[in-house]
């Protein structure tokens, strides 16, 4: 069943959804004018799950690893499993004077880096945002968000969002 869009072009993305103690990772972002996960273009020579990880330590200086479901190994360059998203979404958007989707494949990460409990992982400042933050996630209706954030919290299991993904497998 194909649902109601625009008849524009698209751009393809990746974007991860990073929560620790109970906050998640957000990017005020300097086009969108808008608080969203980290993530931005998938480069020719990138698989989607590169994408997130660069983009998130490019944007927040946070390195993350993708949590996915493993499918079937192999060493075939031919054809191979890309790790799996949490889910994918396109979103209007407009970069000088030009309308097209953002066709969004989004994953969840989990920092690379242990932290005690009560204490994030520090952000560094990046030219690409206007700012980095943890939010807490009931702090979230304080902030300007971009289409779909808070829905995006319906998609996650509930003990992703009460438990540091770092117990997550």
């Amino acid at each position: 069943m194909q649902s109601s869009r625009h008849d524009i072009p698209h751009h393809f993305t990746a974007s991860g959804l990073v929560i620790e103690q109970g906050h998640i990772l957000l990017v005020n972002h300097k086009r969108i004018g808008a608080w969203v996960p980290p993530g931005g273009h998938i480069e020719p020579d990138e698989l989607p799950e590169e994408t997130v990880v660069r983009e998130i330590l490019e944007e927040t200086g946070v390195s993350v690893a993708v949590i996915s479901k493993q499918w079937a190994p192999n060493d075939d360059p031919d054809a191979f499993f890309l790790l799996q998203p949490l889910f994918m979404q396109a979103v209007l958007a407009v970069e000088k004077g030009e309308r097209f989707y953002h066709v969004d494949i989004v994953y969840l990460c989990r920092c690379t880096e242990r932290c005690a409990p009560g204490i994030l992982p520090v952000l560094a400042n990046s030219p690409e945002v206007k700012e980095s933050r943890w939010v807490k996630l009931s702090e979230l209706h304080t902030l300007s968000l971009a289409k779909n954030v808070l829905e995006i919290l319906d998609v996650l299991p509930t003990e992703v969002q009460q438990s540091p993904l770092s117990s997550i497998p």
